[in-house]
């Protein structure tokens, strides 16, 4: 299942078989637009999961930090309820990747990476 947001802001492609979900957030957003981002999760995403065990790749290498610090605690908090197991970040330097490492949630075990092969060998073994 492939999410494509109509101004080009993320998309989430949901893997069935491998219950696997990897999505590549792209520039600045405001509260709405992470509100719709969640929605998707909520209505697509967590349906076809079923509550079975799942992990997330997400490739923050065109996101930019935004302040919505309130409303993104929300989303991990809905990921953590809705069976997250495992959570692979790529980043583009060195030193995000060193700071998202020290400051990672307690909710579910998570993981940051320079490219997308190291976060694909991380989850497969971990069995995704």
């Amino acid at each position: 299942m492939l999410i494509s947001n109509p101004k080009g802001l993320y998309t989430i492609n949901y893997d069935p078989v491998k219950k696997l979900v990897k999505e590549a957030p792209v520039g600045l957003w405001t509260k709405e637009d992470y509100a719709e981002y969640h929605s998707q999760f909520e209505n697509k995403i967590g349906p076809a999961l079923g509550n079975q065990p799942w992990a997330i790749c997400s490739d923050l290498r065109k996101y930019k930090v935004s302040d919505l610090g309130e409303i993104m605690a929300k989303h991990t908090d809905w990921l953590a309820n809705n069976n997250l197991k495992y959570g692979a970040v790529i980043v583009d330097s060195a030193i995000v990747k060193m700071q998202i490492n020290r400051a990672i949630s307690s909710k579910f075990e998570q993981q940051a990476f320079l490219t997308e092969e190291e976060a694909d060998v991380w989850l497969k073994s971990k069995g995704f």
